[in-house]
Parts: C-alpha cells; sequence; structure tokens
C-alpha cells in the first residue's frame, strides 16, 4: 500500500504563478511593441487624431454638424480609437502563436497566456491613449464623459469580444495561412459596419433592428452612452454582449485545443 498522499492543489499558490507568468509575457512583448520603436507607441495617438482632424476639418469647411449636435473632432476620434483596438487585436491574432510558439517549451507557458498578454497589453495601450484624448478635450473644450464607467465597460467589453474572436483566428492560422491574408482586408472592408462612424438613431426604424444585432454596434452605443449621457439616444443590451463575448471565448477556447496537437513544440 502506497503511503504517498495526494496533497491538495494550492489554487492561490498556481494562481500567483500563472500571473506572474502573465506579467513578464507583458513586459517581453511591450519590449518588442515599444522598446526598439518609438514611433509604434507614438502611432496609437497619431493615427485617431489624424483621422478625427481630417474628418472634423471637413465637416467643418462643408458646414455640416453631426445629429444631435456632437462636436465633430471627439465623434471621430472617440469611434476610431475603440475600433483601433479592435482591428489591432484581430489583426495581430493569426501571427500570435506561430510568432511565439518557442515559449511553449516553458511548462508555465500555455498558448493562452501568450494572447492575453498580447490582448491585455494592446487594451491597456489603447485605453491610456483614450483617456488622454478625453483628458484633452474636457481641458479644451470642456467636453467630459458623462458617465466614465461605462466609457470603461465598453471598451473591456470590446476587448473580451476581439480576444474571443482572435482566439479563433489563431487556432485556425495554425491550420492554413490563409487567414492572415485575408484578415487585414476583411477589418477594413467590416469597418463601415462596427458602429465606429455612426450611431443607431441616426438610422431608419428598420435598419436600427438590423445594426443591433451586430455585437459592436452596441458596444460602441455603450461607449458613446458614457461620453454623451442622455444628450443623445443610445440602444444597448448588456446580456447580449456578455453572451457574445461568452460564445466566442468559448469557441475560441476549444478551437484552440483541438489546434495545440498540431503544432510541434
Amino acid at each position: 500500500m502506497s503511503d504517498a498522499v495526494a496533497r491538495p492543489v494550492d489554487w492561490g499558490r498556481a494562481l500567483r504563478v500563472q500571473l506572474r507568468v502573465l506579467g513578464a509575457l507583458i513586459l517581453r512583448e511591450m519590449s518588442t511593441r515599444f522598446g526598439r520603436e518609438n514611433l509604434g507607441y507614438l502611432w496609437l495617438f497619431a493615427e485617431p487624431l489624424m483621422l478625427g482632424t481630417a474628418i472634423g476639418a471637413l465637416h467643418h469647411v462643408t458646414g455640416h454638424g453631426l445629429p444631435g449636435g456632437l462636436h465633430v473632432l471627439m465623434f471621430w476620434v472617440t469611434g476610431y480609437v475603440p475600433f483601433y483596438m479592435f482591428r489591432s487585436v484581430i489583426n495581430r491574432a493569426p501571427t500570435t502563436v506561430v510568432a511565439n510558439q518557442s515559449l511553449l517549451y516553458h511548462r508555465r507557458i500555455t498558448i493562452l497566456d501568450i494572447m492575453l498578454a498580447r490582448n491585455l497589453l494592446e487594451g491597456g495601450a489603447v485605453m491610456g491613449t483614450l483617456v488622454i484624448f478625453l483628458a484633452a478635450f474636457g481641458m479644451a473644450l470642456d467636453l467630459w464623459p458623462k458617465e466614465p464607467a461605462l466609457v470603461v465597460f465598453g471598451m473591456a467589453a470590446m476587448l473580451a469580444m476581439a480576444h474571443g474572436a482572435a482566439l479563433i483566428l489563431a487556432a485556425g492560422a495554425i491550420y492554413t495561412d490563409l487567414i492572415d491574408r485575408v484578415i487585414h482586408l476583411v477589418t477594413y472592408v467590416t469597418m463601415p459596419f462596427t458602429g465606429a462612424f455612426f450611431m443607431v438613431f441616426w438610422l431608419p426604424t428598420e435598419m436600427q433592428h438590423q445594426a443591433l444585432r451586430i455585437p459592436t454596434v452596441q458596444c460602441f452605443e455603450m461607449i458613446r452612452r458614457g461620453l454623451f449621457g442622455t444628450a443623445v439616444p443610445t440602444t444597448f443590451d448588456v446580456p447580449y454582449i456578455i453572451t457574445w463575448i461568452i460564445g466566442l471565448n468559448l469557441a475560441g477556447l476549444l478551437m484552440m485545443n483541438v489546434a495545440r496537437r498540431k503544432l510541434v513544440v
């Protein structure tokens, strides 16, 4: 009879170890993305600012305002920043596993750790960018977010949704390079439908119901409710958004578990 006694799993210690692993991966990703090329971080600010300024100037010159009297520059910049985050997470997903495959030799590191580290860094960097923009709009134009918690929750929901989609794409990319070739085009083609550059109440009634089927549209509606409050009508359904987040992430985890067997480590 064996004297060995099964020891209970120390979940607290296991969590601390995984958090240290995640922290180390985030630091590694920061060095890779921002440490070697300072322009990489500055571009987080430059791209949405240039787009917002260009479109804002066009509306100013033509005399076109936005429904509800929304500030043109603030609307376009705060619309593009969350989309920038969503697009970056999606576009980087197909190369994430292949580019970091050597890390899987370490027993403590999993594919989920690698994906989480990259996507949390992306989300944190873009959220920091949005905070700076909002502070600038507040100080320069006295346009402060009406419900900041909704802005944060909307950004977090957008990131969680993008993370689930990224898991699916990364799993598919293990089988074929085609995903990496077409995903950039797909994100640009679908950009007008994400809700980044329109609000639901602008649309005809029959189109509003169709638009609200797109989960990113509801995330943008939530963010704009946080930014503009009740100054303009917004429509979003939190349970619907959470259902999409859970569904995408569960599908991504299942697909990654299957695709993991194809990797040679």
